[in-house]
C-alpha cells in the first residue's frame, strides 16, 4: 500500500500543497514549527478521520480560512485499482468524507483503505501513560485490521453509558432494577467480543515483537506484554467462557455497582502491562529501554499488518531518529529498505539518515511550504 499523490488545502499552516510521494522513503527536513508534523497529521487524518494529537477539527483549519480539505490517491500492492480519499471540514462543523467520489458520513468508512503505523516520541505513553492510552493504542490498531471492531466499540460504549445511567437511577431514584438484566446481556455480548479480539491480536503481535526486541538488544532483553483484565485470569478462555465469567461477575457484584453508580467490570477497565526480562517496563525500565520496546512493537505491527493483508502499511516516523542510538536507527532503516515499505520521515537533521537507502525523496519544509 502506498500513496501516490497528497494534496492539502488550508490544513494547519499549509495554504495549498500538492506532493507526489516516492514509493520508498520520503524525508521531510526542517526546523521546528515549520509544518513537518502537520504533514504526518494530514496523512493520519485520511486513515482515521481524526488526528493523533487529539485536536478538534476546528483547530485543523488554517486560521485565515473557513475550511480545509485533504486528499490522497493511493494504490494497494495487491490490486491495480487506484483509490481516492478526500475529507472536507469547515467552521460550520460540516464534514464530508469521499471515497472514490462516493460520500460517507462516518469516519469508520475510511478504515482499511489507508493503513498506517505511526512512531513518534509521544508513543512512550503506551508504556508510561494511563490505561486509557494503552486501550486506545490496541483498539486503534485492531480497527485498522477489521472495521467491524470500530462498530463493536461504539456499541459497547453506548450500552455502557446507558447502564451507568441506570445504575445511578436505581441508587438515587430507587427505581426497580429489573432493567439491568437487559443491559447486562448486551454489555456481556459486546464486551466479551472486544476482549476476545484484543487477546487474539496480542497473540499474533507479541511473539513478533519479542523476536524483534531480541534482535535490537543482541539477545539481552526479553519483551512480553500481558493483558490485565478486570475479570481476572482469562488468557486461555474462549469467548463463550469469557462471556459466562463476565455475566457471573456482574450478577455477584450487582449491589456494589448500584452503590457506586458505575460499571466496574469490562474491557473499559482493562490494561496492557509491558515487561522486559520479567520486570515491569513502566517501573524498572529506563527511557531508552522503553523506547526500544516501543520500536520493537511498531516494527511488529508492520509484520502483523503484512500477514493479515499481504501488504505493508504506510510507516510514519515523526522526529524519532534523534531519539534512537546508532544501532537501533540503522536496524529501523534497514528494515524499511529491505521490506520496501513506503515511509514518511520527519526530522531536523538529515545526517541521521542512511545515504545507502534506495528510492529516497528529500523535501525541505519551511513556513508551511514544501520544496522537493
Amino acid at each position: 500500500m502506498h500513496i501516490l499523490d497528497l494534496s492539502l488545502y488550508n490544513f494547519r499552516n499549509y495554504a495549498q500543497q500538492t506532493l507526489r510521494l516516492s514509493r520508498g522513503v520520503n524525508i521531510f527536513v526542517g526546523e521546528n514549527g515549520q509544518g513537518k508534523t502537520n504533514l504526518l497529521e494530514a496523512v493520519y487524518y485520511l486513515a482515521f478521520g481524526n488526528t493523533f494529537r487529539g485536536n478538534k477539527e476546528m483547530e485543523l483549519i488554517n486560521w485565515q480560512q473557513d475550511y480545509f480539505r485533504v486528499m490522497a490517491q493511493l494504490k494497494k500492492d495487491t490490486s491495480s485499482r487506484l483509490f481516492e480519499l478526500e475529507i472536507y471540514s469547515d467552521r460550520q462543523r460540516n464534514k464530508q468524507i469521499k471515497i472514490n467520489g462516493v460520500k460517507y458520513k462516518r469516519n469508520s468508512a475510511l478504515l482499511g483503505y489507508l493503513q498506517v503505523v505511526l512512531f513518534s516520541p509521544e508513543d512512550l505513553k503506551i508504556v508510561k501513560g494511563s490505561p486509557t492510552d494503552r486501550r486506545r493504542y490496541i483498539d486503534r490498531e485492531i480497527c485498522q485490521l477489521d472495521g467491524r471492531y470500530y462498530t463493536l466499540l461504539h456499541q459497547y460504549q453506548k450500552v455502557l453509558q446507558q447502564r451507568n445511567n441506570l445504575l445511578k437511577d436505581i441508587h438515587y431514584k430507587k427505581i426497580a432494577k429489573d432493567q439491568l438484566i437487559v443491559w447486562n446481556k448486551q454489555l456481556v455480548n459486546f464486551g466479551s467480543q472486544i476482549i476476545s479480539q484484543r487477546l487474539a491480536f496480542l497473540k499474533i503481535l507479541v511473539p513478533i515483537a519479542r523476536r524483534l526486541q531480541k534482535q535490537l538488544t543482541d539477545g539481552q532483553e526479553n519483551l512480553n506484554v500481558t493483558y490485565q483484565s478486570s475479570l481476572g485470569a482469562i488468557g486461555k478462555l474462549s469467548q463463550e467462557e469469557i462471556a459466562g465469567l463476565y455475566e457471573q461477575i456482574l450478577k455477584e457484584n450487582e449491589s456494589l455497582e448500584i452503590n457506586r453508580g458505575v460499571t466496574l467490570w469490562g474491557p473499559h477497565r482493562d490494561d496492557l502491562i509491558f515487561y522486559f526480562n520479567d520486570r515491569e517496563l513502566k517501573i524498572y525500565g529506563s527511557q531508552g529501554q522503553q523506547r526500544t520496546n516501543i520500536l520493537a512493537l511498531k516494527l511488529a505491527e508492520l509484520e502483523t499488518f503484512y500477514h493479515h493483508n499481504g501488504e505493508y502499511p504506510l510507516l510514519l516516523l515523526d522526529d524519532v531518529m534523534s531519539e534512537l542510538d546508532d544501532s537501533r536507527r540503522q536496524f529501523l532503516l534497514q528494515t524499511i529498505d529491505k521490506q520496501q515499505i513506503q515511509t514518511i520521515i520527519t526530522g531536523a537533521n538529515l545526517d541521521l539518515l542512511s545515504e545507502k537507502m534506495a528510492h529516497n525523496e528529500i523535501f525541505i519544509v519551511k513556513e508551511g511550504k514544501i520544496i522537493n
